[in-house]
């Protein structure tokens, strides 16, 4: 036993002189990476009567005094002001019948809901279209159909997807049918576009 102790001692003290250490390198390294991050984009569609400014929320037409016949349109621009590029882009009418005050003595002989108007079922789309780098697409499949029957119905606007910066033009057309009949005077039709969008 003490033969082997004293191999064991010797043993370290020979690797000890020759400068071998076990369990530990001469040299060493070592490298960092900091601050790496990973973040998302902003996802942001706005709306603008004339394609100048762009907005969350902004009015874009009101017509009054319409007649029976009578035809009105109006253009608003879509812009992608994200980062990342919309593959889906729907546009609803959320279209709210209001009797506007008092019945007038002509609708009161015709008109038995005297809480709702009537003048939503009696305005029919007669044109709807989106320009797209100088592109234009009509969407045939609604014209002639009344704002009633759209109500809450989603339109799909994109035939490719919106990248982003670019922005893309809406006409609608409107017209008060030439039969609308005393049932819908002096009604009006609160009408709000609802823009929605995915990536």
């Amino acid at each position: 036993m003490r033969k082997v102790l004293m191999v064991v001692l010797f043993v370290g003290i020979i690797l000890g002189a020759t400068g071998i250490q076990v369990g530990n390198a001469l040299f060493s390294d070592k490298s960092i990476s900091e601050d790496n991050e990973i973040s998302t984009g902003e996802f942001d569609i706005r709306i603008s009567k004339d394609g100048s400014r762009f907005y969350d929320d902004v009015k874009l037409f009101e017509f009054s005094n319409l007649k029976p016949g009578d035809s009105r349109e109006f253009n608003f621009y879509i812009k992608n002001s994200g980062d990342i590029s919309i593959s889906t882009l729907m546009l609803s009418f959320n279209v709210e019948d209001l009797e506007n005050g008092k019945l007038t003595d002509a609708e009161s002989l015709v008109d038995n809901t005297t809480d709702t108007g009537e003048l939503s079922k009696n305005i029919v789309i007669t044109k709807l279209s989106v320009t797209k780098e100088g592109q234009t697409y009509t969407l045939d499949q609604y014209i002639g159909k009344s704002l009633k029957e759209l109500n809450n119905q989603p339109i799909s606007l994109l035939k490719e997807s919106l990248a982003p910066e670019e922005q893309l033009k809406v006409a609608i057309g409107f017209k008060l049918k030439e039969e609308a009949g005393n049932e819908c005077q002096t009604d009006t039709a609160r009408i709000t576009l609802n823009i929605y969008a995915e990536q």
